[in-house]
């Protein structure tokens, strides 16, 4: 018997608070379920992050009225940490983790993607497998941070 629940949010570390608000406020439409900011007055914000003294601003997102499967967005500032990369961004690394959500439109999350100027590894493509008897409408990208992110519809 497990003794943990299913997941309930993922955390991505953000280096612009505001264009990741845009991708996954405006194209995903992600609401707003807390934001808030805090640093010396509150030092487990970036205690729990492995990170030095420092401002933590964060908005945690949801779909719909949903208390699980969120995702937190964490910006740390003042000081900002040393920019880290994927060593490959046009493909999925060893040990990258790929967040996936269902959609109705894959299509539409693509054209938003595009005029973002985001990294698609994989425009929408139609996934067969007959196997399993299931079809989807898939793509793979890459949010203004770098996260992998995979879309079924």
């Amino acid at each position: 018997m497990p003794i943990v629940t299913p997941l309930r949010r993922t955390a991505i570390i953000v280096r612009d608070m505001d264009r990741s608000m845009q991708f996954y406020g405006q194209v995903l439409g992600l609401n707003v379920w807390k934001r808030g900011e805090g640093g010396a007055d509150n030092p487990a914000l970036y205690t729990l992050l492995g990170a030095p003294p420092c401002t933590v601003r964060y908005v945690i997102l949801q779909s719909e009225d949903v208390e699980w499967g969120m995702v937190g967005l964490f910006e740390l500032r003042d000081p900002a940490p040393a920019d880290d990369t994927h060593h490959a961004i046009d493909r999925a690394n060893r040990g990258e983790a790929c967040l996936v959500f269902h959609t109705p439109d894959v299509r539409r999350i693509h054209r938003g993607a595009r005029e973002m100027g985001l990294t698609v590894l994989c425009p929408p493509t139609r996934l067969v497998l007959k196997a399993h008897g299931l079809e989807s409408l898939e793509m793979t990208l890459r949010d203004p941070n770098g996260v992998l992110l995979n879309f079924i519809q």
